[in-house]
């Protein structure tokens, strides 16, 4: 597959480190040293220095046609923006971050989003069945 992550933090580096071994990976980072340092700490992955809700930047990326769009950025507007621009690129798929829990709502189809995925919400599911459940998978006492 061909992907293209938007944001080189460390979910998105993560995510490249991870995928490298099976796949094309690209990765779009604005700050310069930081691109610069995962260019070096990954090998064989491509990576772009500009801000990926330009789409010259994601022409650049070699956005048109990806596989796998991951808006992974810090902040859920850029990865909105990249979401939406993604559909510009033919890609057949698009997975967003949302770092606010607040937002959740926005990240669907319309603004151009398979997936969307909140940290905050994930953890909440599961300290939410622990509370609802506890003990759950524990041995029950004998009467």
């Amino acid at each position: 597959m061909r992907i293209v992550i938007a944001g080189a933090g460390k979910t998105g580096a993560y995510l490249a480190a991870k995928l490298l071994a099976d796949h094309e990976v690209t990765l779009i980072e604005s700050r310069r040293g930081r691109a610069e340092r995962v260019q070096t700490m990954l090998t064989g992955a491509h990576v772009v220095n500009g801000d990926a809700c330009e789409p010259t930047v994601l022409e650049t990326a070699g956005l048109k046609g990806a596989d796998l769009l991951v808006a992974a950025t810090g902040d859920d507007e850029d990865n909105l923006v990249v979401a939406m621009l993604a559909g510009e690129f033919a890609v057949d798929r698009v997975v967003a971050r949302v770092n606010h829990p607040a937002n959740e709502w926005l990240f669907d189809k319309e603004w151009g989003v398979d997936a969307a995925l909140s940290a905050s919400s994930i953890l909440w599911g599961i300290v939410e069945k622990q509370c609802v459940m506890p003990g759950l998978g524990e041995q029950a006492d004998p009467i």
